[in-house]
């Protein structure tokens, strides 16, 4: 075969190759299709609204910040302290709050906060513990008890005896 003929049998294979894809296998007739249902795909499935539920509509970012007054203070600011009567725990003659009592070796020692710092006192004059550098109370106050089962500090200051507990 000589490359002419070659040429005309490649174009005419192409040719039925063509004609061959482009050919509706169904036989139908254009106007039959068009009266056909649309296929529906199971996927595809009608949306309805949400059921009533019993839950509360959070408020909007517009209704919190209007409920939050303007110039309020600090959340990390201290607490006011009172200054009419003492809490529960702290003596108001010395400012002193008791944090905790413990028994170290068969010394009874307390854990306290005042004024002046915080740290251990144990029983005496001052409150000054052996080995403790710091002297939390001047030496008129004494401590005349600590007592573990309750919690408490009696201190003696003027001759007037005074018992501060564990909040």
């Amino acid at each position: 075969m000589g490359p002419a003929s070659s040429f005309a049998l490649s174009a005419l294979m192409l040719g039925a190759l063509i004609g061959g894809c482009s050919a509706d296998p169904t036989g139908g007739t254009p106007s039959s299709r068009v009266n056909e249902p649309p296929l529906v795909s199971p996927e595809a499935t009608v949306m309805s609204s949400p059921p009533a539920t019993a839950l509360t509509v959070l408020p909007s970012v517009a209704e919190v910040l209007v409920s939050v007054p303007e110039g309020r203070t600090d959340p990390f600011a201290p607490f006011p302290q009172r200054i009419s009567d003492p809490q529960p725990g702290t003596s108001g003659d010395t400012g002193l709050t008791v944090l905790g009592v413990l028994s170290v070796a068969d010394q009874l020692r307390a854990l306290i906060s005042t004024t002046e710092g915080s740290g251990v006192v144990c029983l005496g004059a001052g409150g000054r513990c052996p080995g403790e550098a710091q002297q939390l109370f001047p030496m008129d106050v004494e401590v005349q008890s600590i007592d573990i089962r309750t919690g408490c500090l009696t201190l003696l200051q003027s001759g007037r005896s005074q018992r501060v507990c564990i909040t």
